[in-house]
């Protein structure tokens, strides 16, 4: 778990200096973002390496934005916990109903 966080942290921090400073000028999605989609759909519901990326992400954006320090990490949080809470109440993946025994 340890190894799988560094590994995040170095990815959310390539992937934060891209976004801010060459893709400053185009109107493109935030990557960050999309990647904490991705890990939050993706995962099975019952573990939180979700969450844990939208801290680290939200903490890089922060560092790298104009903005309040923790704007980001609430917002990808709440967002990252919204997708968790649909996902076990009112949507069956079939993908994650695959590995369920």
């Amino acid at each position: 778990m340890v190894k799988r966080i560094l590994i995040l942290i170095l990815f959310f921090y390539i992937l934060a200096l891209f976004q801010t400073s060459f893709l400053i000028h185009f109107k493109v999605l935030n990557f960050i973002l999309l990647f904490i989609i991705f890990f939050n759909l993706f995962e099975k519901p019952e573990e939180n390496f979700g969450l844990i990326s939208a801290l680290i992400g939200g903490f890089f954006l922060d560092i790298f934005s104009e903005k309040p320090i923790g704007f980001y990490v609430l917002i990808l949080f709440g967002f990252s916990l919204l997708i968790k809470i649909i996902l076990r109440k009112y949507i069956q993946l079939p993908i994650l109903a695959k590995h369920k025994i």
